[in-house]
């Protein structure tokens, strides 16, 4: 049966060299790693070093046992690492539900780091609006949620306010919006708007953001933005959304009437009261609340 310890003193001595090298490296005596390569060999009945030169070279049996003795070692740590993970109640799946207005890229870096401090987590992302989120929370179906602030978070449901979510009017080049310094409230209602169905759920944002007489609805963001690209109606969004579609020049942004200050609410991240998530209870949520996201403003007036 193959030693592990056998397989490290192994790898050791062809990526330093030497059997002494190899002790140094490992912190053992010399002696200690020759003996592991010399039962190890004996395991295998075959030879990994040629001996005949000053320094152990490896056979072309070596060579190729080296490779696989890597990925023997890779898969032993990551089983230490999720046995450690398991004793210290690392849940195996975290899911998180995000509200179709907000952009992935709110989470993204946090997700990456996320990935990285926890490697055995999966994580299992879905869209869901404003009431399903929170339902979904507090049935314990999602352990985190991310969504606009809306009239009152539900009993039961604890959150963090993580960025202020800029928004943005747009229309397409060729609207009649396009040319205007200032759109005045009375042609914004007389023009087709395009809503996400997440905001005409959100009874804060139904009431400050649904100006039009004739609104359109669609379930995703992206799909709000190609509907206003194609000069189908005009929208308000998170800014973030249109970076690259203004910068392709297939989107503008424009001032309307209503519009004294910058348009901003409060993303938070929501999770259900008293629940023990492993080790991650809390750092989740500080996480999204680190203060250097490139969506967090802090605006002297917030009007939605």
């Amino acid at each position: 049966m193959l030693n592990i310890e056998q397989l490290v003193a192994f790898v050791a001595a062809a990526e330093q060299g030497s059997f002494s090298a190899a002790a140094r490296h490992l912190g053992k005596s010399q002696s200690s790693v020759s003996i592991g390569v010399n039962n190890l060999e004996l395991d295998l009945g075959i030879t990994l070093f040629d001996r005949s030169t000053k320094y152990p070279k490896l056979t072309p049996q070596g060579e190729r046992m080296l490779s696989q003795a890597k990925v023997l070692l890779r898969q032993a740590e990551r089983i230490r690492n999720y046995s450690k993970a398991s004793v210290d109640s690392v849940e195996d799946t975290l899911k998180i539900a995000l509200d179709p207005l907000l952009p992935f890229s709110l989470i993204d870096s946090a997700i990456e780091k996320m990935s990285q401090r926890f490697p055995f987590t999966q994580v299992d992302v879905s869209r869901l609006g404003a009431h399903h989120l929170t339902n979904a929370l507090i049935k314990d179906e999602v352990e985190l949620g991310f969504n606009l602030a809306a009239d009152a978070v539900p009993d039961g449901v604890d959150f963090i306010s993580i960025a202020n979510i800029e928004w943005v009017c747009i229309c397409s080049p060729d609207s009649i919006f396009a040319d205007m310094q200032q759109v005045s409230n009375e042609t914004l209602i007389g023009e087709r708007q395009i809503v996400c169905r997440s905001m005409m759920q959100n009874k804060v944002l139904k009431a400050q953001g649904a100006f039009s007489q004739d609104i359109w609805q669609a379930d995703d963001q992206e799909d709000v933005i190609k509907l206003v690209e194609q000069g189908i109606g005009w929208a308000i969004v998170p800014r973030d959304y249109i970076v690259e579609k203004q910068a392709m020049g297939t989107l503008i942004d424009f001032r309307p009437e209503f519009q004294r200050y910058e348009m901003m609410n409060s993303a938070d991240v929501l999770w259900k009261s008293n629940t023990r998530l492993g080790l991650r209870r809390n750092t989740y949520a500080r996480c999204w609340a680190c203060s250097n996201s490139p969506f967090i403003k802090k605006p002297s007036h917030v009007l939605m």
